[in-house]
């Protein structure tokens, strides 16, 4: 190369160098000159592009309500706009709206003002899942919550005592009650237990119902006004009358999975020192805001009552838990509205009182029977939650401003005025830190006897966190970390808070209505509970319940690796259909510890059959020669067709496959709807289409999750397999002798993978994607079973405004898209030593057949709550299952596409070594061949120590060849 040419190249990388270091980022100045003069009001993020919140459209739309007589709309022939709707129900005419269809509604107002409007209502069919609509009126949605409206079904309780074979009592699963329910439009989410305020302009009004999920008949449409609710009435209590309810003894609930529990406590009622009994209503079931709980009782003589409640709330440390009361259907008087039961870690004995006038609360009830009914409110703190909701999103776009400022890295050695790139910052973290003291002062009057709030302790923390930050703003840079990254980040104190805030866990020992106080029963003497705790120390060194040495040696001994919710449904269902069919008994056992079930086999103690085992444990314990090779069973190969092919990759030990997937993973793109239809972005269907989606996403504050960045340390096969399979890599050859990483189509996944963050910046550590994805600023990215099951459950307030796709995926050269994803969960396995091996295989082809599947998973989510949703790995029995069905439309489709990487000797060093390499490229700036040269050499040395562990191979010569279980549709 000439001289002048050195020289040019010289002057070319020295003013390249210039313009780089003369501004603290050049992305931030690649801005039109307008953004930059916008200063901070990035912080309105997703806000701007989507309708505003019930709480601001009140305040335009309250001032007129209407104040007349109720309106009853009874008759549908006369409103439904599509007659074809139209439905005879109980010698009625209903409209009926099927899942996915819409109708629309005309109906008269007599003015233009806001009005309550009611359903007379029953859901349809016999699914687990509540209703769900979203509503427009005039085309339109006036508010956000009408984006998703829930309509619950009614559930009783079965008077009946259930015990499983040791002679404890379980919980019944409860029946759905088909009947007509009235409801007002109100928040699905139950941040405000008041129905909404709607304005209707006078004459004809169109209102569309769409059904999102479920079917759902209407019978009558109610416009309403409110009725204010007045204080109690100066009775004289007087009489000896004593009514007395069992918590644990609901008549009806809102939720199947509201339930009774047992404790070992002498103080409750029915006790046992030695058997489980049902003595309280669980708060572990009875705890998210609008959860409904109701008895029946009967009161003999006319009169007025106290009511008292003997209950324990125990979770929201130095506050209360706020519940409506409601006798025969209505909250009866204000004092009964929003009644605060305050923190308290024991049960304890209350009775409803009065504290303005330091009175209890007198009621009239008249002969005969009545309910009572106890609904979660979060009324006095649905502002602070909405404000905390506010700030999250403010300070998570502050620190994306900085993030574009200064980049991903943070270099302490040099000094930026954030004032002069971000006007106005220090009086924003000033606001901000004044907004939650005013936070924190606003709660405490709930509870002003306690010096701190424990419930709030979370935002105590984040007040104090970012007055500091607020003192040295220069400092900010080198401190934006804990603005919202990492687990200790403001962001993250602020999203502990909202979930601990709107968790209300309140159980109930007893309810009573009383005229005598002297009836109150008084809790167990000093003595008394000594006595109990010593009797149940002595039953506790019996046999236990479940255990692996509490069985008979001549029944099939299956371990569980499950909590004793699902073992105690298992054995149900083995007592009810397995036995009788097979003649086989089984015993059932809690799992110790899954990973020592090697040890057990060593030392002679395994069980016939391993359930819900972690689906890399079986090559561990396979390869150590002991479990049973299922290929070998004739029908094995109409068994496994069962289950997605890919699956079966983890268990393949050479030619042999050693489990039964039990459960599956499903990786898929998680969006919210509402965003992208605002921006006008369709579902990205392939990465090239992610890709452009972010210069549109990143103006507006947001980003897309790639699964490595929720990951702290090690990035698993599951975030880092995809990319690379879809480019039509592999990890292996024919054989295991040597990884594959570092041939063509691999390093072309592992460079798309790493650009996602060096060239695209995607983020590449995100402490939380369910919170981040809850307040849009990650309103698009790739995640789980996991994020599934805690979006659908944890975020009502979302509900109906996200959705899930396939996940994107490559092109290749057929025009086909691949989308490779990870889908192990846990499997199930025989022992080699087992003398039972034929009625074990019976056990599991019954176990993981299709009706059992769908019993177990069915019987699972009614009794104990839509969290407990079965991920059974049984294709067809996952079309049976109560999942939300589009959803599940949508993962099925994804499982054609699922598999593994082979478990093979050594394949822990290859996913350590891709993670490490991608670690050192995304964070450390390494080269890319470098870096993937360095992980290879250290894979194919671990893979030769451990192939000669195993005998495939002595002094490095090959002396078997272990072929590759890498599994494609090719």
């Amino acid at each position: 190369m000439s001289t002048m040419n050195i020289k040019k190249i010289w002057i070319v990388g020295v003013m390249l160098a210039l313009v780089i270091f003369q501004h603290p980022n050049p992305a931030i100045h690649a801005q039109d000159d307008k953004d930059k003069s916008k200063g901070n009001t990035v912080v309105e993020g997703a806000a701007s592009i989507l309708e505003s919140k019930y709480s601001s459209y009140i305040k335009e739309h309250r001032g007129k309500s209407y104040q007349g007589n109720d309106i009853v709309l009874d008759k549908p022939e006369n409103w439904v706009t599509d007659t074809s709707l139209l439905t005879s129900n109980d010698e009625k005419a209903a409209l009926r709206i099927k899942q996915n269809d819409e109708a629309n509604i005309t109906i008269q107002a007599p003015e233009t003002a806001s009005y309550l409007i009611g359903l007379q209502y029953s859901t349809e069919g016999d699914n687990i899942l509540p209703t769900q609509l979203e509503m427009k009126v005039n085309g339109q949605f006036p508010f956000y919550e009408l984006r998703n409206l829930i309509f619950e079904s009614r559930w009783e309780v079965p008077n009946e005592t259930l015990k499983d074979k040791y002679g404890n009592e379980i919980v019944p699963q409860p029946n759905k009650v088909k009947e007509w329910q009235e409801k007002f439009i109100s928040d699905a989410s139950y941040r405000s237990s008041e129905p909404f305020y709607i304005e209707l302009q006078k004459g004809d009004n169109e209102i569309t119902f769409r059904t999102i999920e479920g079917n759902i008949l209407i019978q009558s449409i109610i416009l309403a006004s409110v009725d204010e609710l007045s204080g109690y009435p100066e009775g004289k209590v007087v009489g000896n009358e004593f009514i007395v309810i069992e918590g644990e003894n609901s008549t009806y609930k809102n939720d199947s999975s509201i339930r009774a529990s047992s404790l070992y406590n002498i103080d409750l009622t029915p006790y046992s020192a030695g058997k489980r009994v049902m003595n309280y209503l669980d708060s572990d079931s009875f705890k998210k805001p609008g959860h409904k709980v109701e008895y029946e009782f009967e009161i003999e003589k006319s009169g007025y009552y106290y009511m008292g409640m003997i209950y324990r709330q125990n979770v929201k440390i130095d506050f209360p838990v706020f519940v409506n009361l409601a006798i025969d259907g209505d909250i009866p008087f204000k004092q009964y509205k929003n009644y605060p039961f305050d923190y308290t870690p024991e049960f304890t004995h209350t009775t409803i009182h009065d504290p303005e006038k330091d009175v209890d609360i007198p009621i009239y009830l008249e002969a005969g029977k009545h309910t009572i009914s106890l609904t979660i409110s979060l009324d006095h703190i649905k502002s602070t939650i909405e404000k905390v909701e506010q700030l999250t999103k403010e300070i998570q776009t502050l620190s994306l401003e900085l993030t574009k400022l200064t980049g991903p890295s943070i270099d302490r050695n040099r000094d930026i005025d954030v004032e002069k790139y971000i006007p106005g910052i220090t009086k924003q973290l000033q606001t901000w830190t004044d907004e939650m003291s005013d936070l924190y002062e606003g709660v405490k009057k709930y509870n002003p006897n306690v010096a701190e709030i424990g419930a709030f302790s979370s935002l105590n923390i984040a007040e104090k966190q970012l007055k500091s930050l607020s003192k040295n703003v220069d400092k900010l840079i080198v401190r934006k970390n804990e603005l919202s990254t990492g687990t200790n980040s403001i962001t993250a104190h602020l999203g502990n808070l909202l979930q601990e805030i709107i968790n209300n866990g309140l159980a109930v020992d007893k309810l009573y209505f009383y005229q005598d106080a002297e009836d109150v029963p008084e809790k167990k003497g000093f003595m008394k509970k000594q006595l109990a705790k010593v009797e149940r120390l002595s039953k506790s060194f019996g046999e236990q319940d479940y255990a692996i040495d509490n069985v008979n040696p001549d029944h099939l001994q299956v371990w569980v690796n499950r909590p004793r919710q699902y073992i105690e449904i298992m054995q149900q269902l083995i007592d009810e259909q397995f036995t009788p069919s097979t003649g086989i008994q089984v015993d059932i056992s809690l799992m110790p510890d899954e990973n020592k079930l090697i040890l057990s086999n060593a030392s002679g103690d395994a069980p016939d059959v391993a359930v819900g085992v972690n689906y890399a444990l079986p090559f561990e314990i396979a390869i150590r020669g002991a479990l049973q090779d299922l290929t070998e069973f004739d029908d094995f190969d109409e068994v496994k067709k069962r289950f997605p092919e890919g699956l079966h990759v983890p268990a393949t030990v050479k030619n042999g496959i050693y489990a039964l997937p039990d459960t599956m993973n499903f990786w898929v793109l998680f969006y919210r709807k509402d965003i992208l239809d605002s921006l006008g972005l369709p579902v990205p269907d392939t990465l090239e289409q992610v890709k452009s989606y972010l210069p549109e996403l990143q103006r507006k504050g947001m980003n897309f999750f790639y699964p490595t960045a929720g990951m702290a340390g090690l990035k698993t096969f599951a975030s880092t397999m995809p990319i690379i399979y879809q480019n039509g890599g592999n990890f292996y050859g024919d054989t295991i002798g040597r990884t594959a990483l570092n041939e063509e189509e691999s390093i072309e996944g592992m460079r798309q993978l790493t650009e996602l963050f060096t060239i695209y910046n995607m983020p590449f550590e995100v402490p939380s994607f369910y919170q981040q994805f809850r307040d849009t600023s990650l309103p698009i990215g790739i995640s789980d079973y996991f994020m599934y099951n805690l979006i659908l459950n944890a975020a009502p307030e979302i509900a109906n405004t996200w959705d899930i796709a396939l996940m994107p995926g490559i092109e290749n050269e057929d025009g086909e898209i691949e989308r490779w994803s990870a889908g192990g969960a846990e499997s199930n396995v025989i022992f080699e030593d087992s003398a039972k091996k034929e009625e074990s295989w019976e056990f599991l082809k019954w176990w993981s057949s299709t009706d059992v599947q769908i019993a177990f998973g069915n019987n699972l989510q009614t009794t104990y709550g839509k969290e407990y949703i079965w991920n059974t790995a049984n294709i067809e029995a996952f079309e049976g299952l109560p999942w939300v069905t589009n959803h599940k439309n949508v993962i099925l489709e994804q499982t054609e596409w699922v598999t593994e990487v082979p478990r093979v000797p050594g394949s822990y060093m290859l996913e350590r070594e891709i993670s490490n390499a991608y670690n050192s490229i995304v964070l450390d700036g390494a080269n890319f061949r470098t870096a993937i040269d360095l992980a290879s050499k250290r894979i194919n040395r671990e893979t030769f120590r451990k192939l000669e562990e195993f005998g495939f191979m002595k002094n490095g010569e090959t002396i078997e060849p272990y072929p590759n279980p890498e599994f494609t549709n090719e």
